[in-house]
């Protein structure tokens, strides 16, 4: 396990490097002038001061040093912790990822596991009710969400509760993972990816009911429950979990809509601001923090493996 660890963080900290210098490319030659757009909203009528503003802002974020001299010395910054200030609004980086993604850390892990809560055990009911309208009732009405985008199913689901049910305000703000604001959040992020995760478990499950050792199992008498709880969910979680992995990411990191609507101070709200504003230095770090959060959810995806099926090795 160890020896897996150390060879899987070898592979992660080049394609980190990887991901950082791409994306770092790319920032440097956008048609974009970050300079220019920060600058944009403020009236400076003389010509000749814009420019001396221009040249100077540009020396102090170091724009105007060559591509390998910028690579370089960002690198060196964020080795110790320093992803520098954002051009608009001159926040701390660092401060500001480290404040907000929390939020939208709960937000997911909480979406992520409603969504195994609620599909797997959906799956397995229409797989072992297969082609019946149990079956077709349970895969078609997820994939009715499945069909919303985020921007359309969050309306139509404030509608429902706060006008027409009346169950509620409009929630709005932050308040803390176990408070009722949380509740339309979480489901929209639930519903999203939920007929993934029913329609992996219940192909699954069918593949692995068709087994020798599970018709030997029915031969020897055992309950269905215990055929199921032991011998088909457990094999049948291995590409569901693979599923989740990719959700968890999904939902910790694109949560921008969500945000701008319930007015959620998250990660979200960031990476909108980052890319409508160009923001130089709160893109790479919003990028950055993307990027380290796949490659752990993928590592943790690989260890969870050996746990489901003992076949499976770490090397």
């Amino acid at each position: 396990m160890l020896q897996y660890l150390i060879a899987r963080l070898a592979i992660a900290i080049p394609t980190f490097l990887a991901v950082m210098l791409v994306t770092f490319t790319l920032t440097v030659i956008s048609p974009f002038d970050p300079v220019e757009m920060m600058l944009a909203q403020q009236e400076i009528l003389d010509t000749l001061q814009r420019d001396e503003i221009i040249a100077r802002t540009r020396q102090q974020y170091g724009l105007d040093e060559s591509f390998t001299v910028q690579f370089t010395r960002y690198v060196e910054r964020v080795m110790t912790g320093d992803l520098g200030i954002s051009i608009v609004g001159q926040r701390d980086v660092l401060r500001t990822i480290v404040k907000t993604f929390p939020i939208s850390f709960q937000l997911g892990l909480a979406g992520a596991f409603f969504t195994a809560l609620i599909g797997i055990p959906l799956g397995a009911i229409a797989a072992l009710k297969q082609n019946s309208w149990v079956d077709y009732t349970i895969v078609g009405g997820t994939l009715v969400f499945r069909s919303l985008p985020v921007f359309v199913l969050a309306p139509l689901l404030l509608v429902f509760f706060v006008l027409v049910l009346g169950v509620m305000k409009v929630p709005r703000g932050w308040d803390g993972l176990f408070n009722h604001k949380t509740i339309l959040p979480i489901a929209i992020l639930m519903l999203g990816p939920l007929p993934v995760v029913v329609r992996q478990t219940r192909q699954a499950v069918l593949d692995i009911f068709a087994q020798d050792y599970i018709r030997t199992a029915k031969a020897k008498g055992l309950k269905m429950w215990m055929i199921i709880g032991h011998h088909i969910l457990r094999n049948a979680l291995i590409p569901v979990v693979t599923t989740l992995g990719f959700i968890a990411e999904g939902l910790i990191v694109g949560s921008i809509f969500l945000d701008s609507i319930f007015a959620i101070p998250g990660f979200g709200g960031v990476a909108e601001a980052a890319f409508r504003g160009f923001d130089y230095p709160m893109l790479l770090g919003v990028t950055m923090v993307s990027s380290l959060m796949i490659i752990l959810t993928n590592l943790l995806v690989d260890i969870i493996y050996p746990f489901l099926d003992p076949r499976i090795q770490l090397e």
